[in-house]
């Protein structure tokens, strides 16, 4: 994959994804396996549910392929034959089985906690991939690797037969998840105690235990182990899109049958899933024990396939968090009333980084037809440069500096893993017969097991995630900060800023030194909550813009009413239009003040303006009595103008604002609805924004404030508005689910060059 192909390659995922999940079945060949197939095996199992859609493997009918694994396989059963010592077949023992039992026995000595059962399982798509219980897996990354190694197997240069590399496929296609100790392989050998696990399973073995669909409605299930068996249980309240268990009982076992009441089990649109001893998750699935033969028990558990199936996980989301990262930079942009010049192409070609090319070119496009992004900074003169910051901050300006080589890392890393999961990774291999081998077939003793490839890659990962996060943690900052939002409230407070200290609390930290999943998880819930913020910020700029529309209206209005002898339109008109400037300026400079001291301050910074203009206008000296007031007209007009647009913005009708006379005459307020605004945003842009305003249902933030019914705020308030971490789950479920992956993928859609 060349680098710059980044956004596409992330664009070709989630349709290709898509695809599946719509019922295109994959085809492992050994050689071209995909990110997407993997997390579409990963994260979409199947169930007993009838409503279900599976996903389903099927193997390559090409001939080709299943003759270079039987040509293989014969090599292995030749010198088996021939009495010939084979690493790991025959080496030091006359018994291949028995030696392939005995070094099963030996990887088996993982810790499981608690010793009956895990007591979480996460298997479902938008599930946290690390969320498990701290001895197991995630069942998804067994899936991964068992999907992984069976594709590596396939190649032809393991000696193993078609058959267990059918059977590990229809333990994909039924279900049936072993459980796997997260502890146990540093992938310096392969990954042998983690796979070992799965070969156990395939044969049947009673003390390991796997996860398994329970057929539908739930059956008599033998017991002949007595190995503790437990079974989930959930809220009732529970989503049915979330995890099929939660926290876990566990059940005495019977030496005859036990029997699962549904009761017992999560049922849901997924169905019921039980652990059982790996015997009796066969029996349930349907699926016949496979007996393995010589060399099969190292082929199945000598290679990388789980440290190649979680970096593949990883890969896919850290692609998915670098286009985001660069679509909320484009947004913040919009926030924060920036420049889409910082984008433009000259810059980028006049330093051709292939990333940063990329990234500026995208967020560049995202940005067209924006009414809060400008196209350069203006150009004022000297005189006129009343020492305002000339141009964007860094996190703005410099992001496709910033963004760029993590575009190009990722994409390099993709390609790494993208070849490590296309790879035979055993040891020893086996060459097929051959004329270079005087067509017997050539054992080679080597080292495909090391895993520092995808180690490398991982590290890059890691430190790009890192720097990801960090860009858009400053961003976050920034917007919620009044001394760099150019005039928002702080805080993006919606309602009274004394009262509503809103995303204050959002306060996050990405260390870099953690493990790679986690930075990825940490850079998911950084991303969630800086979309969150930056729509915050834009229903905020727009009732800002929509209160510096209607101050020249409100200005000649208080002009009219205070100063009689001012007739003259065209006089009216410069007045304000010196008056404008210096309201403007401290309406900015203003945001942290409660809002009555605050437009106070605000009118107050009309009069030097004020009186200056009138010099030369026919208002007499007599009249410049009255400018306490105009002072006091526009700080009225001011407050009852921000009140309405808040009421508007976040549906509260002044007399249920906090503090509102019930004797004072007010009109109704037409709620803006969910987007307001909308209207102001470059139309690719829009697209997200819209999606957490109405598809997600998470509502601009402050209606509580501004009414006072925050629970605890006074006695007897129910407290029904959600909180902003509610909000910020529901963005990272949507962002860990893909949903906000196919919106993203709309707005890149007809962009050139990515």
């Amino acid at each position: 994959m060349a680098t710059h192909a980044l956004v596409s390659q992330y664009v070709q995922d989630v349709k290709e994804l898509d695809s599946y999940l719509t019922g295109c079945p994959i085809t492992i060949t050994g050689s071209t396996l995909s990110l997407s197939q993997i997390a579409a095996i990963a994260l979409y199992p199947p169930s007993s549910s009838p409503c279900s859609n599976p996903i389903t493997i099927q193997l390559t009918d090409d001939q080709h392929v299943k003759a270079k694994v039987a040509a293989s396989r014969a090599v292995i059963e030749s010198k088996v034959a021939a009495g010939i010592s084979v690493y790991g077949v025959s080496t030091g023992f006359d018994d291949p089985i028995a030696l392939g039992a005995a070094l099963l026995q030996h990887q088996h000595a993982g810790v499981i906690l608690p010793t009956y059962a895990p007591t979480t399982f996460f298997l479902h798509p938008h599930r946290s991939l690390i969320h498990s219980p701290s001895t197991t897996m995630p069942p998804p990354w067994t899936r991964a690797a068992l999907l992984v190694r069976a594709n590596s197997l396939m190649r032809g240069h393991s000696g193993v037969r078609w058959e267990l590399v059918e059977k590990m496929t229809e333990l994909l296609n039924k279900g049936v998840t072993p459980v796997v100790p997260m502890r146990g392989s540093v992938s310096a050998s392969g990954d042998l105690s983690s796979l070992s696990y799965i070969a156990a399973t395939l044969i049947g073995n009673p003390a390991i235990r796997a996860w398994v669909p329970l057929p539908h409605p739930s059956s008599a299930i033998s017991s002949t182990s007595s190995t503790p068996l437990s079974t989930g249980t959930s809220s009732p309240d529970s989503s049915p899109e979330l995890s099929p268990f939660s926290a876990s009982t566990p059940l005495p076992p019977s030496t005859d049958t036990l029997n699962l009441p549904t009761d017992t089990l999560k049922v849901d649109n997924y169905g019921s899933y039980a652990l059982l001893p790996a015997p009796q998750a066969l029996q349930v699935a349907g699926i016949t024990p496979l007996p393995l033969s010589s060399k099969e028990h190292l082929g199945i558990l000598n290679g990388t396939a789980f440290s190649a199936a979680v970096s593949a996980l990883v890969m896919r989301g850290a692609r998915g968090v670098s286009v985001l990262g660069a679509v909320l930079t484009a947004m913040s942009v919009e926030a924060m009333l920036g420049a889409r010049g910082s984008f433009d192409p000259f810059v980028s070609e006049a330093r051709p980084h292939i990333g940063q090319i990329h990234s500026a070119r995208l967020m560049h496009t995202l940005l067209t037809g924006s009414s809060f992004a400008s196209e350069h900074e203006v150009e004022v003169k000297l005189e006129d440069d009343a020492g305002v910051l000339r141009q964007d901050r860094y996190s703005l300006r410099t992001a496709p500096q910033w963004l760029g080589p993590q575009f190009e890392d990722l994409a390099n890393a993709a390609q790494v893993v993208t070849t490590e999961v296309n790879s035979t990774t055993d040891n020893p291999l086996i060459e097929p017969p051959s004329a270079s081998n005087n067509q017997t077939g050539q054992v080679h003793h080597a080292g495909n097991f090391q895993a520092l490839a995808l180690t490398n890659a991982m590290d890059h990962v890691r430190l790009s995630l890192a720097h990801i996060g960090k860009l858009m943690f400053v961003q976050l900052t920034e917007i919620v900060n009044p001394a760099m939002n150019r005039g928002l409230f702080p805080n993006l407070a919606g309602g009274e800023v004394g009262l509503d200290f809103a995303f204050k609390a959002i306060s996050l930290a990405l260390i870099s030194a953690r493990y790679t999943l986690t930075a990825l998880e940490v850079s998911t819930l950084l991303a969630a909550s800086h979309l969150i913020v930056i729509c915050q910020a834009l229903d905020l700029r727009a009732l800002g813009e929509e209160l510096r529309e209607a101050l020249p209206v409100l200005i000649r209005s208080s002009l009219l009413n205070t100063f009689p002898s001012l007739t003259d339109n065209t006089i009216i008109t410069s007045l304000v239009a010196a008056i404008i400037p210096a309201l403007t300026e401290t309406l900015d400079h203003t945001t942290t003040l409660e809002t009555s001291a605050r437009m106070y301050k605000v009118a107050s910074a009309c009069v030097v303006p004020l009186v200056t203009a009138l010099s030369t206008s026919p208002v007499q000296g007599a009249e410049l009595s009255a400018l306490p007031v105009f002072i006091s007209s526009v700080t009225a007009g001011l407050v009852n103008k921000l009140t309405e647009l808040r009421c508007a913005y976040l549906g509260v009708q002044p007399l249920a604002v906090r503090g509102a006379s019930p004797s004072a005459e007010q009109t109704g307020v037409a709620w803006r609805g969910p987007t307001p605004a909308s209207k102001y945003l470059a139309p690719r842009t829009r697209a997200l924004y819209e999606f957490v305003r109405v598809t997600l249902g998470v509502r601009m933030h402050g209606a509580g404030n501004l009414r006072g019914d925050v629970f605890g705020m006074r006695d007897g308030l129910e407290g029904e508005d959600g909180t902003i971490g509610n909000g910020i789950s529901v963005v990272c479920e949507a962002i860990r689910d893909g949903r906000v992956g196919r919106v993203v993928v709309g707005m890149l859609e007809g962009i050139e060059g990515l």
